[in-house]
């Protein structure tokens, strides 16, 4: 037995936004959009398609290059009209390899300033030493 189908009324809530299902449509025949094309440096240039309330479709083969899945963080930011993305799990590696960088390159920033603070320590002791020895010869 199939039940009695109930109109809906103006009460009742409504989803705030649906998607069409479906399977996506290939990326080079997402609505007319061209297909990914790559740039002389080797840069690969996508087309996306601004939706509704703003939204953006990453395709998967973009999602898959900046290595993000569902519920992840992408970092963004905007300079000079341009939007720039990564995955923030690429922005802490990039930081771990700049920081390991400025470590090989000059040694750690500790040990400079424990050699630094040593020599002006040495220096004043001199000094002292030659101002007990002026005095000295003062009191002669």
């Amino acid at each position: 037995m199939r039940k009695p189908k109930i109109p809906r009324s103006f009460a009742e809530d409504k989803a705030h936004y649906r998607a069409p299902r479906g399977r996506a449509a290939p990326p080079d025949q997402r609505e007319g959009l061209p297909s990914p094309d790559k740039l002389p440096d080797g840069t690969v240039r996508y087309f996306l398609k601004l939706g509704a309330k703003g939204r953006v479709l990453l395709p998967a083969e973009l999602r898959a290059a900046l290595d993000v899945n569902e519920g992840e963080l992408i970092t963004a930011w905007l300079k000079d009209g341009e939007l720039r993305l990564h995955s923030h799990l690429h922005g802490l590696r990039k930081i771990r390899n700049e920081a390991r960088a400025l470590a090989q390159a000059t040694g750690y920033a500790s040990d400079a300033l424990i050699a630094e603070r040593r020599e002006e320590s040495l220096k004043g002791e001199e000094e002292a030493v030659h101002m007990r020895g002026a005095r000295k010869r003062k009191r002669r």
